[in-house]
């Protein structure tokens, strides 16, 4: 009994491991031709000729183009979760911390998240990215129109600002970086939104 569970184990991984395989095939021809051309102009018939697999295969995984980045956008925010959970642990996560692990995830996912903030995405995952951590806020006294409109504004602009600065020749330093939004934090975030300092 014990040797047929343990098969049925491995079968299972191997099946996992093949299907991880295939996915990220589909993933990473769509993002080697999103370097070339604009990204929702990529056909599905482009990236499974890329990954070597046919059109039924691909909608396996994803619905469409649509359903390829957001699945990508999603395992960035997995990875930005998993990379504050990490390094602050139960902790709460001070300003210039937080962003510097943003920076970090940034500078790590760079060839993918030049894609996903590209001109026809940005917005988009831009948005993903701030309704994701306002809902690890768990916040309701944030959640004011108001207030949703400076999150907005305040975190739309950082992270457009990092994902410029990774793109930049003239990119500011790490640190230079985190001075300003910890300025922008301290001078007009913290006001506008009420926070007392501790």
């Amino acid at each position: 009994m014990k040797e047929k569970t343990e098969n049925t184990n491995i079968k299972e991984k191997k099946y996992i491991a093949a299907t991880n395989a295939t996915r990220d095939s589909f993933i990473n021809a769509f993002f080697m031709l999103a370097h070339q051309e604009k990204i929702y102009q990529i056909s599905i018939h482009e990236i499974t000729d890329i990954a070597g697999y046919n059109r039924a295969t691909f909608y396996r995984y994803f619905a469409d183009i649509y359903g390829l980045i957001e699945y990508a956008e999603d395992e960035f925010l997995r990875d930005m979760r998993k990379a504050i959970e990490e390094k602050c642990g139960e902790s709460q996560v001070g300003e210039r911390q937080f962003f510097k692990i943003m920076i970090q995830c940034f500078r790590k996912n760079k060839y993918r998240v030049s894609v996903l903030l590209s001109e026809e995405n940005r917005s988009h995952f831009l948005r993903r990215i701030n309704e994701n951590i306002a809902k690890n806020l768990n916040r309701p006294d944030l959640n004011t129109p108001q207030k949703k409109t400076i999150r907005d504004i305040y975190f739309f602009g950082i992270f457009y600002a990092i994902s410029i600065n990774l793109q930049s020749r003239d990119a500011l330093s790490d640190e230079d970086l985190l001075d300003i939004i910890q300025d922008l934090f301290d001078k007009w975030y913290r006001p506008e939104m009420g926070f007392i300092e501790s």
